[in-house]
């Protein structure tokens, strides 16, 4: 199976290029460079044999170009921080909804099926932070007792204070970033083209993704960039909540096993939807995260405290009781062994990351 990859030399792109590749794929990668550190990959894609096209997915032409003897479309492109967006909305539109629909043409024109990199940020702030919580110690947690005392026996479609949000709960509303925003028209896009052309679109709305290979930095990709500065000693900043916000964290290895489930499966699960994370058990809060790193590279870091950001999640948890019940997935990387595996990753190429990081006075905000 030859297999393209459009954002390819970004971090998950990247790692699924290397997965599919080891599984005896061929593996085509189209990507801008735009991003830094991506260009890093490219010497990798070399070494193993996965061919890289330098295009863009907002330019029709660039697809024209590819090759013909394509079996399926994975869409990791994007603009990803949930930050940049509100200085320059057209660049988060033109991007990942317009870029989209390109790839959407393309993957109707040669008969190929889509899997596409969806967000939990397509779910409204205003929603997802209006089920009540209760601050604790480490982190804010639902309050079971007001939800339930509040929504009754009818419950809310969508959440279940015990295991989080699933696929059914409403992408209406407001606050959801300018990055929600476009990549809610994308992924409605998706779901049109399944319906209107039979195109086998697979949608997957993934909270936190985490792993060796990410470049994080502070308007994305907080859980690997907590490593990092905890590393290399540089600052960091609580956006918000105190530390408090929590989210769900699912890493790239088991990522890459759904991708594969999901093509292996078209058939099956051609234009349905997924909420993919972590789940309950690989939450944590920023605190936690800082605790941990503290514990792994025996390390203090300095923090700031900063005011809440426009349409952030105080707690975003995803069930993923869907993706276990169709394909029989669920995450079996842990938090502990994600973080190893970062932190190995962050010392095998300490030389390039310090380049990147070493001088650099960041601050996070988590998406």
């Amino acid at each position: 199976m030859q297999i393209l990859i459009t954002g390819g030399a970004g971090f998950m792109g990247s790692q699924l290029a290397f997965f599919m590749s080891e599984r005896g794929h061929k593996v085509v990668v189209m990507d801008n460079l735009v991003r830094r550190g991506s260009e890093l990959n490219l010497k990798h894609f070399k070494r193993r044999g996965i061919t890289f096209l330098h295009g863009d997915v907002r330019n029709r032409e660039d697809f024209a170009a590819l090759p013909r003897e394509i079996d399926v479309l994975c869409d990791t492109s994007a603009q990803a921080s949930a930050i940049t967006g509100y200085a320059n909305p057209t660049f988060d539109l033109s991007n990942n909804a317009l870029g989209l629909v390109n790839a959407l043409e393309f993957a109707r024109t040669r008969n190929l099926p889509v899997i596409f990199w969806s967000t939990s940020r397509v779910y409204s702030a205003d929603l997802v932070n209006s089920f009540p919580s209760e601050e604790g110690a480490t982190r804010f947690a639902w309050s079971k007792e007001k939800f339930r005392a509040q929504a009754g026996d009818r419950g809310v479609a969508g959440f279940d204070p015990d295991l989080g949000f699933s696929e059914e709960l409403s992408v209406d509303g407001g606050e959801h970033s300018i990055y929600g925003l476009s990549k809610l028209m994308a992924d409605l896009a998706c779901q049109e083209y399944a319906n209107a052309f039979g195109v086998k679109t697979v949608i997957n709305r993934f909270s936190c993704v985490a792993g060796p290979g990410q470049f994080g930095k502070s308007e994305q990709g907080w859980v690997t960039w907590w490593a990092v500065a905890h590393r290399f000693g540089l600052p960091l900043s609580y956006i918000g909540y105190g530390g408090k916000q929590v989210r769900d964290v699912v890493f790239s290895a088991d990522v890459c096993r759904l991708v594969e489930m999901e093509i292996q499966n078209i058939d099956r699960v051609a234009g349905q939807v997924f909420n993919i994370g972590g789940g309950v058990a690989n939450s944590l809060s920023l605190l936690e995260a800082t605790a941990l790193l503290r514990e792994k590279t025996g390390r203090d870091v300095s923090i700031a405290h900063d005011e809440p950001r426009k349409a952030d999640h105080c707690i975003f948890i995803c069930d993923n009781r869907k993706a276990e019940r169709v394909l029989g997935w669920k995450p079996l990387v842990g938090i502990h062994e994600g973080y190893d595996r970062i932190l190995h990753w962050v010392d095998e190429n300490e030389a390039d990351l310090r380049v990147m990081y070493g001088s650099a006075n960041h601050a996070v905000a988590v998406r």
